[in-house]
């Protein structure tokens, strides 16, 4: 099981690091022209929209782990014993497989994405991006749940810890953390949000000027140490899809042993 899941791993790594390739062509295009004859000179300095943007590479990519994470989870669920007067931990599951539910779906935008109906009324009054879904309307339904899920993903390992010193809640820690290779998924997640996080409580970031030159300049040197060459939210998220469909894999893996503490 764990060359199998090392295998995929370092698949996925490699996965960021053709996209983070990608991203500094794109985000140092005219430097690179300048270099090339074969490369068009342009001023221009961009994100690949066919990775990074609505409907791109990437955002496909999170949508496939999520229906296989959902699909992971209905067989886990099936497989759960039922007999249990511990209705907390019961709900907390379902709590869990709703959320699946709604993020999917969220991300989406309830299947405006692909079936290109007009937004209603309501979300194109309220919806930043006139969109069909919740989380860009307010930060309560999109930054709080992020955040949320964020902490989720990068410190299960040490909420397991927590927890397994805690008879009260032993039968949440296998829940929580199903598997010990979850832990490199986190501390990579850590990697890539750790600088920017760090660059944006400091303020580090001089802002962005408005003419190009060929010169390496501080904000340039900031973006690639804080990965913001790129859309750093969309490369979080594929982690974190990424994460919950190695969650719900263990999940159905480890179901025996939930099953007792239930």
């Amino acid at each position: 099981m764990n060359i199998k899941f090392n295998y995929l791993f370092y698949l996925f790594i490699l996965l960021i690091f053709v996209l983070l390739i990608e991203g500094l062509y794109s985000y140092f295009y005219f430097k690179v022209s300048t270099l090339f004859d074969l490369i068009p000179t342009k001023p221009v300095s961009s994100i690949n929209s066919y990775i990074w943007h609505e409907n791109g590479f990437v955002e496909i990519l999170q949508n496939i782990f999520l229906i296989f994470s959902i699909f992971y989870y209905l067989i886990f669920l099936k497989r759960l014993n039922y007999i249990s007067k511990n209705l907390v931990l019961i709900l907390f599951l379902y709590s869990y497989f709703f959320g699946l539910i709604y993020y999917f779906f969220e991300e989406i935008s309830w299947g405006q994405n692909f079936f290109k109906w007009e937004s209603p009324t309501f979300f194109l009054e309220f919806n930043n991006q006139k969109e069909t879904n919740f989380h860009n309307i307010t930060n309560l339904f999109n930054q709080l749940p992020r955040s949320l899920l964020l902490l989720w993903c990068s410190l299960s390992f040490w909420i397991f810890q927590l927890l397994n010193k805690n008879t009260k809640f032993q039968n949440f820690k296998y829940f929580i953390f199903p598997n010990k290779n979850l832990k490199k998924i986190s501390f990579l997640l850590i990697f890539f949000v750790s600088p920017d996080l760090l660059v944006d409580k400091l303020n580090l970031h001089p802002g962005y000027p408005t003419d190009f030159t060929t010169n390496i300049r501080l904000y340039e040197i900031i973006d690639v140490v804080s990965f913001n060459f790129i859309r750093l939210s969309e490369l979080h998220e594929l982690i974190l899809d990424y994460y919950i469909l190695a969650h719900t894999y263990y999940l159905t893996k480890n179901t025996k042993l939930i099953n007792s503490y239930l």
